[in-house]
């Protein structure tokens, strides 16, 4: 079937439009679970999809999940049926779009979510503009649905994902690409893995050091990814808060304070753009605590630890609090200069500490001690994950102190994609499609990112994922980007797939 050589002309005319959508959509908080910027998000689709002429539905999410999943249905005169799907909801905390507002620089336009996945949002919404300019109406329906906890693991929308998936003949996903634009065959199954400690005290032993035991564990497996073929695992959230030992230590007169400062990055996609600030905190433990052991006349003890924000990010900052009793007899101001010095020697090239020293103890605003720490893993099916989960349990069991009282979960919550054969075929068209746009596409076996094209093709149905804007820095502290100059190619791109997939 030709080729409609009006809508990449078309497409560039809608190029402004499509900038002004994700300056609307970025403008709003919408991280998972922040349920007032998510609901704005929405009313904003459904009133760009009844200016289309779409039928516009909400969707309560299951498992309590906040903010509804929202689906604009179009109606046509042929008979295959589409299922377009994006992600509504970004990684990041409340406040970011306000103190990072979307602005163009340059080939760039930047915002927080705009390439994750807002860009997918307005791909497929003004692709269905163009076709509406166009009149095509060769379609038996296409559905548009975005959802509200992708990056948490859609708990609450695989179900209508794979439900929707069933009713259509092909899905379409908008996840971005990178600067090197692709079509992605296969994704990684991502799990979880959690690690409790009880604190000592509360009839624990105060021989117990957790916070010790955590930062051992967490380099016992810093290499454990190679261990494990094709998997990735990186220690992304800690919070650990331990009594204090009165029966052991007299009344702290001092606490030294350590922040370290790392990179953020997506923890699945690229964890090696970013530097782990817990990586770099536990080992900072290590290398403090070797220093102060053998010092005489001084007691310490390691009461607080902090880092990380979301389960799939590298985290970029962490905080340490060493609670210290320095006895009479010790030299203060060469006890405090042990302490910066060891801080000073950073093992993460990049990371940066800083150690500030405070009399008095240190003042908890939990007042029920804890000790927990997460990890992102990500393997290319259910069998690496059994792999990798066995041999992590393994070296976390390997105790450094006998008296650590260990609880470790783990679960595959995300599975992986592969394209079926259909799915493959569909791939190549699209890369035959955008070569005669002037575009070139490659087709990548596999991301360590998870995304909701492996929910959709548990419906048997084919997809083609990677349709979203071309771009990066998404789960970064570098601020997220799309590139200008794709955006008509792509409108393109997805309104020809549709097109030639109807007529076939």
């Amino acid at each position: 079937m030709p080729k409609d050589t009006e809508l990449l002309r078309l497409a560039e005319l809608e190029t402004p439009h499509v900038l002004a959508s994700l300056k609307e959509l970025t403008s709003h908080d919408s991280g998972t679970g922040q349920a007032q910027g998510m609901l704005k998000v929405v009313e904003w689709i459904e009133q760009f999809g009844q200016q289309l002429g779409a039928q516009t539905e909400r969707i309560t999410p299951f498992a309590n999940v906040v903010g509804p999943n929202v689906a604009l249905v179009f109606k046509g005169q042929g008979k295959r049926n589409f299922l377009l799907i994006a992600h509504m909801d970004t990684v990041y905390p409340p406040g970011t779009a306000s103190a990072k507002p979307f602005r163009i620089e340059g080939s760039r336009a930047i915002a927080p979510g705009i390439a994750d996945d807002k860009g997918g949002i307005a791909v497929f919404l003004h692709a269905m503009k163009l076709l509406k300019q166009r009149d095509f109406k060769d379609f038996g329906q296409i559905t548009l649905l975005f959802t509200s906890d992708e990056e948490r693991g859609s708990l609450g929308s695989r179900d209508l994902i794979r439900q929707r998936a069933q009713e259509h003949d092909v899905v379409l996903s908008g996840e971005p690409t990178g600067l090197e634009e692709m079509i992605v065959l296969g994704t990684s199954g991502v799990a979880g893995l959690s690690v409790r400690m009880a604190s000592s005290g509360l009839g624990v032993s105060q021989d117990s050091r957790p916070i010790e035991e955590l930062a051992d564990m967490m380099l016992r497996t810093r290499e454990v990814s190679a261990q494990v073929p094709e998997t990735r695992m990186n220690w992304t959230l800690a919070k650990a808060e331990d009594a204090r030992r009165l029966d052991r230590m007299p009344s702290p007169n001092m606490t030294a304070t350590f922040r370290v400062q790392g990179k953020a990055s997506h923890a699945g996609v690229n964890p090696h753009l970013g530097i782990n600030a817990l990586t770099e905190a536990a080992d900072l433990i290590q290398r403090v605590g070797a220093k102060v052991a053998p010092i005489p006349g001084l007691t310490w003890h390691w009461r607080s630890w902090q880092g990380g924000i979301v389960t799939n990010i590298i985290p970029n900052e962490s905080t340490l609090v060493l609670e210290l009793s320095i006895g009479t007899q010790a030299d203060r101001a060469e006890i405090l200069k042990t302490i910066a010095s060891a801080a000073e020697k950073i093992w993460l090239a990049g990371a940066k500490v800083q150690v500030d020293f405070k009399d008095g103890p240190f003042q908890s605003s939990d007042s029920r001690p804890t000790v927990f720490a997460s990890a992102d893993m990500r393997v290319p099916d259910a069998q690496a994950y059994e792999r990798l989960a066995l041999r992590v349990r393994e070296l976390l069991n390997a105790k450094k102190f006998i008296t650590a009282h260990v609880n470790i979960q783990s679960g595959l919550g995300f599975p992986a994609y592969n394209a079926s054969a259909e799915g493959r075929q569909l791939a190549e068209l699209a890369r035959t499609i955008y070569a005669d746009l002037g575009g070139r596409l490659s087709l990548l076996p596999r991301t360590y990112g998870g995304t909701d094209a492996a929910w959709a093709s548990l419906s048997g149905k084919p997809v083609i994922e990677s349709l979203g804007l071309p771009g990066g820095n998404y789960h970064s502290s570098d601020e997220e980007f799309v590139l200008i100059d794709r955006i008509p190619k792509r409108l393109a791109l997805v309104a020809e797939l549709i097109r030639t997939i109807s007529r076939r």
